[in-house]
């Protein structure tokens, strides 16, 4: 049997159908490198998961929600804010500065607040919100939801240099 073999612009072909070397080489290794990378992936995503998914350590329970309770604000000290009713709120301060700049809703369940919704302030940011939703963000978290700043008057002392 004769094989012949016929060369055209970069590779090589024989008759008998036989593709190079080369190409079966770099196929080959393109999918190793396929393999490779999903192996990675893979092994990336479940150790994410994993880790994700990960409970606070046995007998350790009770300290981990007080730690994360206490960083809110205590009730106590919720009491302290003032509390209107809107529609209150809403006469009293035609044209004021305070029901325009707070818009007429809640940014915490961006609801519209109704004339007889219960709206609390935060005494140093001025920002308005319904009570039920301040009070249960500010239980876990020391901040005003729209500006991040203490709702807690801060005394600074100045000391005498």
């Amino acid at each position: 049997m004769s094989t012949t073999t016929v060369t055209g612009d970069s590779n090589t072909i024989d008759t008998t159908g036989k593709p190079d070397n080369n190409v079966t080489y770099v196929l080959g290794l393109a999918f190793a490198v396929i393999i490779l990378l999903f192996t990675l992936s893979y092994a990336s995503y479940k150790c994410r998961r994993d880790t994700r998914s990960s409970s606070p350590p046995e007998g350790d329970d009770q300290r981990f929600r007080t730690r994360m309770v206490s960083r809110g604000v205590d009730d106590d000290v919720l009491k302290t804010f003032p509390e209107f009713v809107y529609s209150e709120v809403m006469m009293a301060g035609k044209g004021d500065s305070l029901v325009d700049a707070n818009g007429s809703g809640c940014s915490i369940c961006l609801a519209d607040y109704k004339p007889a919704d219960v709206i609390r302030l935060l005494p140093e940011c001025g920002h308005l919100f319904h009570r039920k939703c301040i009070d249960k963000w500010l239980r876990v978290h020391p901040t005003c939801p729209v500006c991040r700043n203490s709702p807690l008057l801060v005394k600074l002392a100045v000391q005498p240099s």
